[in-house]
């Protein structure tokens, strides 16, 4: 694989940066925070620090998550965070779910799932 040119990198980070400023990829995806600066491009969400850890935390197999100003991207990448948004993406991933939800932060903190909670077991008796 060849190294990519400067201008296509300067280009890409840039869209990467108007892209975040649309105002339905303002907040985290998963947990609506202000100002996310990670995505998982190939699920075609931007994401805070936080939830970019329990996106890492799945695997790359499931979330494929780089940084909006570190990192370099490839055509394919920037091919599907475009392609996709925080809008258009979780009305796919989130068809399920009630509208507004919001993980509650005992669930994200304790799960690789935003939306999942781990099951509790009694473990006293």
């Amino acid at each position: 694989m060849s190294r990519q040119d400067k201008a296509t990198t300067e280009r890409f980070t840039k869209t990467l940066r108007e892209l975040v400023k649309q105002p339905e990829n303002k907040v985290c995806a998963d947990c609506k925070r202000n100002d996310p600066r990670w995505a998982s491009w190939n699920l075609g969400v931007f994401l805070c620090i936080r939830c970019s850890g329990i996106h890492r935390g799945m695997g790359t197999h499931i979330s494929k998550v780089k940084s909006v100003d570190l990192d370099v991207w490839t055509p394919e990448q920037m091919e599907s965070i475009q392609k996709w948004g925080n809008h258009r993406a979780n009305l796919y991933w989130e068809a399920h779910l009630k509208a507004g939800h919001i993980p509650p932060d005992q669930y994200v903190e304790h799960t690789h799932f935003c939306a999942l909670p781990l099951p509790v077991f009694d473990l006293t008796s």
